[in-house]
């Protein structure tokens, strides 16, 4: 036997018969037809009578739904012919709600239901794929502009290779996508420079400096501690929490053959990815709190977390 692929509705009975019941049942036919409360009310006194025919079984459901939360009592009944067109069926065409999917006559301004405008919902809609839109070519943005960093990291490395064994007390520190490949060494303890951050011990304790909370360098000036030795001061956007404390900026001494790579530094230091996770925009204000970095958008007011040591910034969503 073939699989039917058009449903009837027939009318059985009200599951309460009051004038209430009656009542409210009528409003609802009168919703989902389109026809006249007397053919409505006159569709009560006909048990067994098929009052839809030829649905697709999923506007069948929909309208054995919203009959039984009307108080009617129905069965669907497959049908073996050609479904006709559910606009024609339901004699001037069904729709559900997007918002709350209750059935009615299709051409209405709002959902009697829930209440939702239709028109203002749509624009609503439109507004919220264009936002996403705008999120997903900010983040795809985000991504060429790390790959783009990966591409530099590697094409340094082919000029001047890298030894593992240089950078392996901050292996464990590392996350799997950044690429290592400027060593630095200082009077304070070893820097690394990676595709992502600036990595440092200090005291031997390991900094993470994400390039997105570097504000300013100097290079060179003040008292230098050691001779032969070159001052590098990296400023920050805001304080970051720092041996249980806050600090705006730290200072190392580079040896000689680090301070050669001045260039290198500069160039990385300015470098920004970072971006909000609510509207993609990358005009970000920084702050610390209670020892938490955070960043608040210039554009929409959302504000995040940053997580140094992971790279990663969190948009902090109210509850």
């Amino acid at each position: 036997m073939d699989t039917p692929f058009a449903y009837d509705i027939a009318f059985l009975g009200l599951k309460d018969p009051s004038p209430v019941g009656r009542s409210r049942l009528v409003l609802a036919m009168e919703r989902l037809t389109g026809r006249s409360t007397a053919d409505c009310h006159d569709f009560l006194s006909k048990v067994g009578l098929t009052i839809f025919d030829s649905l697709p079984v999923d506007q069948a459901q929909l309208i054995i739904n919203a009959l039984d939360e009307a108080g009617a009592v129905c069965e669907i009944r497959p049908k073996e012919d050609v479904p006709r067109a559910v606009s024609e069926a339901l004699g001037g065409g069904m729709a559900a709600c997007p918002s709350c999917g209750f059935v009615q006559l299709a051409g209405k301004d709002e959902c009697p239901r829930c209440g939702v405008i239709f028109s203002k919902m749509e624009k609503d809609e439109i507004r919220k794929m264009q936002h996403n839109q705008a999120l997903e070519d900010a983040q795809q943005r985000a991504e060429q502009i790390r790959q783009e960093w990966d591409d530099r990291a590697k094409h340094f490395l082919e000029s001047r290779p890298l030894s593992a064994d240089r950078y392996q007390m901050f292996n464990k520190n590392l996350t799997q996508e950044e690429i290592p490949f400027l060593f630095l060494d200082t009077a304070e303890g070893p820097v690394l420079m990676t595709s992502r951050q600036l990595m440092a011990i200090v005291d031997g304790l390991v900094v993470h400096l994400p390039y997105e909370i570097i504000k300013d360098v100097d290079f060179g000036g003040g008292l230098v501690g050691k001779k032969g030795h070159t001052r590098l001061v990296l400023h920050f956007h805001s304080p970051i929490h720092f041996k249980e404390k806050n600090t705006n900026s730290l200072t190392w001494q580079l040896t000689a053959d680090a301070a050669t790579n001045k260039e290198v530094i500069m160039d990385w230091a300015f470098a920004r990815s970072y971006m909000c996770g609510a509207c993609g925009a990358r005009d970000l204000h920084y702050r610390n709190e209670k020892g938490q970095t955070r960043a608040r958008c210039m554009h929409c007011a959302t504000d995040h977390i940053i997580d140094l040591a992971n790279l990663r910034i969190t948009p902090m969503v109210s509850s």
